[in-house]
């Protein structure tokens, strides 16, 4: 029996985001291949999760791009594991992965940045200038959507044939309403037994969104009193959507939950999922509410479209448009059948185009023809 091929997955940190728990879902399927995961900053929260299922995790505390100490045991540890394979994700571990780790690999180990995210917006434009100018050095890529592959043939000019698209999977027996314990979470969070519970996961970041959303509650609150909105997830908007927040009516029935490790049951008490980014990949978030068989409200943008077909299996409305959200939400409030209606739909879609196994086959064969 010959050997199996080693992949080595470099990324930032393990931390609980969406491209992380994509991969603590998928690398499991993928087991005729040995995987090393290397951790460029620190291990981060999700590593233990990781090391149950026995997935090696090193790390070379590489702190930025100018520490050379860094890079040196960077390139060690590749070259201890003499790879077959390199996948990159996210920003920094592509900038490492382009433009240094070919000057050090050995014997030619192809090198594939995964794209998780269109950085169409533009805050993000150090993110889109480097991905135009260095794609020469590039000869394939990994994607997790059509959307973004689109994005990137149309907007920054690489050739269409160098994308391979692998969808995030779902394991949809365990993202299912009625088989998640929720008791303890009930308790914890002490919610009215008639509480609408409005729920939106997503990094507290300008581009998702939670600015308009919070706009919408407001609104919705003052007609709607049993409403409550979730909001999951930490980042550098926290202390300005707090302030936003102070003077609200509303104000005590939004919570922010920060970083959680239970989203499967934040999920399976909910009755409505709201999503008002302004740019993703394939969102991992949106997908696990899709197969928790709740309805759905996203910005009509590309990557969203390529999940929801408006009012057949959720509701897609203007980027920024707190007036859109608050209708859409109203519309859900309002007509129920409507609802569950649209969230048996976004269910079927996960389990018939995004379930694990259909991951796992895109991926073995991405995999098939790189190396």
């Amino acid at each position: 029996m010959s050997p199996k091929k080693k992949i080595i997955h470099i990324i930032q940190s393990l931390d609980n985001g969406g491209c992380e728990n994509v991969l603590l879902r998928t690398i499991p399927t993928l087991v005729d291949f040995d995987h090393t995961l290397v951790c460029l900053r620190s291990e981060g929260s999700l590593a233990p999760r990781f090391r149950e299922i026995s997935i090696p995790i090193t790390c070379s505390y590489y702190r930025n791009f100018f520490d050379i100490p860094g890079l040196i045991r960077l390139i060690k540890i590749i070259r201890r594991e003499k790879p077959d394979l390199i996948i990159t994700y996210l920003f920094h571990a592509d900038v490492i992965g382009r433009l240094l780790l070919p000057l050090f690999r050995e014997k030619n180990t192809p090198i594939i940045p995964f794209l998780r995210t269109t950085y169409n917006d533009k805050r993000y434009w150090v993110a889109r200038f480097f991905e135009k100018y260095t794609r020469f050095f590039v000869k394939k890529y990994f994607a997790n959507s059509e959307a973004v592959k689109t994005f990137y043939t149309k907007n920054l000019n690489v050739c269409p044939e160098r994308i391979i698209v692998i969808p995030n999977g779902i394991d949809t027996t365990i993202y299912e309403k009625d088989i998640v314990d929720t008791v303890s979470l009930q308790k914890e969070l002490s919610l009215p037994d008639e509480a609408f519970i409005i729920t939106c996961v997503a990094n507290l970041h300008t581009n998702k969104g939670h600015f308009y959303l919070l706009e919408a509650f407001e609104k919705i609150a003052q007609k709607y009193p049993q409403c409550i909105l979730l909001l999951v997830g930490d980042g550098e908007e926290r202390k300005n959507l707090e302030h936003q927040v102070a003077s609200f009516s509303s104000a005590s029935r939004i919570i922010f939950l920060g970083k959680r490790s239970d989203i499967k049951e934040i999920l399976a008490i909910s009755h409505l999922f709201v999503f008002p980014t302004f740019f993703e990949g394939l969102s991992n978030a949106l997908q696990e509410a899709m197969s928790m068989s709740l309805p759905i409200i996203a910005t009509n943008i590309p990557e969203n479209r390529i999940l929801i077909q408006d009012t057949f299996n959720g509701i897609l409305i203007p980027p920024r448009s707190s007036e859109s959200l608050e209708k859409a939400i109203r519309n859900i409030l309002d007509n129920p059948g409507f609802a569950q209606k649209i969230a048996a739909e976004a269910r079927k879609t996960i389990v018939e185009f995004y379930s694990l196994e259909t991951a796992k086959k895109c991926f073995v064969k991405a995999i098939e023809q790189t190396l």
